[in-house]
């Protein structure tokens, strides 16, 4: 059984294990990267954000974050699911209960970053409504070349 829990410090390595291993594998990663996965706990939870995490059989199998960008807009981040549980609804999970998670907060609007590779990833936010819109102008991953938003509440 799948579980969705509320990060805690023990599992930043594994935070920062399974995203490297999916932009490393896509040639995505940069050194922006580094900011929220060398140290989640002051770049994401202490400004406000929230971590999830995926969990089966007591080993981290998932992950995605909710980045604060302002009082009403708040990003979708740092997805990124085990490769031996990929195609098992794990990153479904993940996106359904980080909206929960972010409506609860009180967010208007969720954005996200994303690249062309990741057709997955991609469709599985259309599925869930989030809509391209250019990528602006201050964007900060040089990598991302798809923007998205999603209205809610």
């Amino acid at each position: 059984m799948i579980k969705i829990v509320p990060f805690e410090n023990i599992h930043a390595t594994a935070f920062k294990q399974l995203n490297i291993e999916w932009l490393e594998a896509y040639e995505l990663f940069e050194p922006t990267d580094l900011k929220y996965l060398d140290n989640p706990q002051l770049n994401i939870l202490e400004q406000g954000g929230r971590i999830l995490m995926a969990i089966t059989d007591n080993a981290v199998i998932g992950t995605c974050a909710i980045i604060i960008e302002t009082s009403d807009t708040a990003e979708l981040a740092k997805l990124a699911v085990s490769p031996y549980a990929q195609g098992k609804g794990v990153g479904r999970m993940l996106v359904m209960e980080s909206l929960k998670e972010a409506s609860k907060m009180g967010f208007k609007k969720i954005i996200l970053v994303s690249n062309k590779k990741l057709n997955r990833a991609i469709q599985l936010y259309e599925s869930f409504g989030f809509k391209h819109m250019p990528i602006p102008q201050n964007a900060i991953y040089k990598t991302a070349n798809i923007y998205m938003e999603l209205q809610i509440n």
